[in-house]
């Protein structure tokens, strides 16, 4: 997200690795779900981000945040806000299941990131 302009404005969560996003307000709430982090560009265009471990992948809630956030439109266009998830790479088979259960696999707004194990270990993931 950081790397396409977008700088962090929110962050819901507690994560060692985190650093002074811990000490962000917490994201609005869309439709009853609240992304993990939302960051904003120089254009005013908002991009939301989620992180999943395996296990959260095909929980009805991770659906309905996935159908929720990826369909959102950036106010005055037809074009899709920027969705960023992130997994852990082993999961990256669930999460094609859980976007597609979602209806926004292959979506040109989703941005999946894959993170090797071994950042993760020991760590909590959003």
């Amino acid at each position: 997200m950081a790397a396409d302009g977008f700088v962090v404005a929110a962050f819901d969560g507690c994560a060692r690795q985190a650093g002074t996003w811990n000490a962000l307000p917490k994201p609005f709430a869309l439709r009853g779900r609240r992304p993990d982090a939302f960051g904003i560009n120089a254009d005013g265009i908002l991009a939301f981000c989620e992180a999943k471990t395996g296990k959260d992948l095909m929980s009805p809630r991770t659906r309905e945040q996935f159908a929720i956030f990826g369909r959102l439109r950036i106010k005055g266009s037809s074009a899709r806000c920027p969705l960023y998830v992130a997994v852990p790479r082993e999961d990256a088979t669930l999460l094609d299941e859980a976007l597609s259960a979602a209806g926004v696999i292959g979506a040109r707004n989703v941005f999946r990131l894959h993170v090797p194990e071994v950042l993760l270990r020991g760590r909590h993931a959003a």
